[in-house]
């Protein structure tokens, strides 16, 4: 059982956290510095659901899991399934499901750099003009441990590639290569994440299960 992506899925709000990591200082004259610091990762804050019955639906086992998970356990999840907000990285561009198929990565997208170079020779209903990708899409290579966020509009244009600009540095992957490998969009998009801070738990009359405080999540990097 993916215990974090199942409590994550009936989560009664949602928070996420992805402002850049910044310096800041302040000179005794008043004048202030800042300076980003990289990378960025997505940190979020999930309200369980309080709904839940110690003794229905496996939330014994649930429970049993979430304990063993602990703060320790890796797992890849998506926000495509959380009650209410499959919207929240829902795909706005132009592509069919096949054309997004046929996207592959290329050899210009480098660890550090913040584009992603895609080769959009595959496709076969996207004619110049089509939107690739919109503004805040996400988009991911096939295997890779990190989503990417489109900070603008792409459209396709009459040449091969599509160079999609992201909002944080490439991070590096050990063993990993972008070139030939296809790439996710939207929905099809996965966090790499642990739990930074696991609530404790009780059990109420009704043999409900209350949480004491959120579930904060945090990608791992590799």
């Amino acid at each position: 059982m993916a215990v974090i992506q199942t409590l994550l899925n009936g989560a009664t709000s949602l928070t996420i956290d992805k402002r850049k990591p910044t310096a800041v200082t302040i000179s005794r004259g008043q004048h202030l510095k800042t300076q980003s610091r990289a990378p960025m990762v997505y940190k979020f804050v999930v309200s369980l659901n309080p709904g839940l019955r110690y003794d229905l639906d496996g939330n014994r086992g649930l429970l049993e899991e979430y304990d063993e998970t602990g703060r320790t356990t890796e797992e890849r999840v998506s926000l495509s399934n959380v009650s209410g907000s499959a919207y929240l990285m829902d795909y706005q561009g132009g592509l069919t499901g096949g054309d997004q198929s046929a996207l592959q990565m290329t050899a210009a997208t480098v660890a550090g750099g913040d584009e992603i170079v895609i080769n959009a020779s595959g496709t076969t209903t996207a004619v110049a003009g089509t939107v690739v990708v919109e503004k805040g899409d996400y988009i991911q290579p096939i295997n890779s441990r990190y989503p990417y966020q489109a900070t603008q509009q792409v459209l396709r244009g009459t040449g091969s590639t599509v160079t999609v600009p992201v909002s944080r540095a490439i991070i590096s992957e050990t063993g990993y290569t972008y070139q030939g490998n296809a790439v996710s969009i939207g929905n099809n998009c996965k966090f790499t994440v642990k739990m930074v801070e696991q609530p404790t738990y009780g059990i109420i009359p009704g043999r409900y299960i209350q949480w004491n405080g959120d579930m904060a999540l945090m990608e791992v990097l590799d």
